[in-house]
């Protein structure tokens, strides 16, 4: 004969369950990634997009910044990437980088933004004109100097912009007119210009005390009004950033470059020497700087073309120099291998962590590591790729 179930134990237990679940996620201060990743203990770095509507087709992305978060001492860096800039987007050759979303969605422009700036991103966020609006609806809207009269009509994209110049408060509405108006003489560069203007006076409406209050209301709008892939653990985490953090300690900079015409279209073009030292001092973490030292040749094992490329790229990311990419004694190999010197094997630990398979002490070499890629190498560029679609 069957017990009676005793369903008083059993809701208790439910109930125990969850209020430990939700006590883990209350006093967690650390990011899920980060975890998760032997080379990024320093910064987090955060992808920003704001894309406009589909009226003309896919959308493209028509705000993008990149944000790095120094988890040492709460210091912010912004990145703003003109969506003129001329990039290299995977598949679809050089154009603006804003059209990476609409050939791929946030997943191609976060891999274009990574490639562009030879960094890795952990999370991305991205929201269409409506998300942004309720946003800034939330926290009760922003304050800001408009040094001149912004007045714009595109009856075709449905645009309408007409702010006055002085002290304006903006709600929802008034604030998607003022970061997307460009009709002046510095176009996609005044805009930049603006919105950094503008993201710094919303920053600091965030961490005023009023909204401090309600940093879970407003963390609560912004999971209904963005795609992102920031897990609901890493909730607390951010809230805690968000109350610890400085204005003094925030720093915007763009994508330093020139305009140009090229075969009819108007580009924003890169100036590379200059852009590193300002991703160096954004965007990268002390990790990569030390990454820089260390010199890596890598065999492909497998014989699938491009593999050895492939990992080149993604080692790059993270600050190790490439400097031999060429064929293995055979394809056959089914591990990954890494070989590496003595004093090296912590760091050989981290791109195990990576890539995958062994590490193997080597006497002797030119190069700190080799690492012949074996079919576990492909088989992981698989599964990569299907998580994603």
């Amino acid at each position: 004969m069957l017990k009676k179930i005793n369903w008083k134990i059993i809701i208790f237990i439910i109930l125990l369950i969850i209020i430990s679940l939700y006590l883990y996620i209350f006093f967690n201060d650390n990011f899920s990634l980060l975890d998760l990743n032997p080379f990024r203990k320093s910064k987090l770095n955060i992808l920003v997009a704001g894309y406009d509507s589909s009226i003309n087709g896919p959308p493209r992305a028509d705000t993008i910044i990149v944000a790095s978060i120094n988890l040492s001492n709460n210091k912010i860096g912004l990145l703003s990437i003109p969506r003129d800039t001329r990039v290299k987007i995977n598949g679809h050759g050089y154009g603006k980088i804003n059209a990476a979303h609409a050939y791929g969605g946030i997943d191609l422009l976060n891999e274009t933004v990574e490639d562009f700036l030879n960094i890795k991103l952990d999370y991305y966020l991205e929201t269409d004109f409506k998300g942004f609006e309720n946003i800034i609806d939330t926290i009760g809207g922003i304050e800001v100097t408009i040094n001149k009269p912004l007045h714009y009509i595109d009856k075709a994209g449905g645009l309408y912009i007409d702010l006055p110049a002085g002290n304006v408060h903006l709600d929802g509405d008034k604030a998607l007119q003022y970061v997307r108006y460009r009709d002046d003489t510095l176009g996609d560069i005044g805009r930049v210009a603006r919105q950094q203007k503008f993201i710094e006076a919303l920053m600091e409406k965030i961490t005023s005390t009023n909204n401090i209050l309600k940093l879970p209301s407003i963390y609560n709008e912004l999971m209904s009004t963005v795609d992102t892939n920031i897990p609901f653990k890493d909730v607390t985490p951010f809230l805690k950033l968000a109350k610890n953090v400085n204005m003094n300690n925030l720093k915007t900079d763009m994508v330093p470059g020139t305009p140009e015409y090229i075969n009819g279209a108007s580009y924003w073009i890169p100036d590379q020497d200059s852009l590193n030292i300002v991703v160096d001092s954004l965007i990268r973490s002390k990790e990569y700087i030390q990454n820089d030292q260390y010199y890596i040749t890598i065999l492909n094992g497998n014989g699938v073309s491009g593999a050895a490329n492939k990992a080149a790229d993604e080692l790059k990311k993270y600050g190790f120099n490439i400097e031999k990419i060429s064929n293995a004694d055979n394809f056959d190999y089914q591990q990954n291998i890494i070989y590496y010197h003595k004093d090296n094997k912590k760091i050989a630990t981290g791109l195990q962590e990576i890539l995958g398979g062994n590490i193997e002490e080597m006497k002797e070499s030119k190069v700190d590591f080799i690492i012949v890629l074996g079919q576990q190498f492909i088989n992981h560029q698989i599964v990569e790729r299907e998580e994603i679609n």
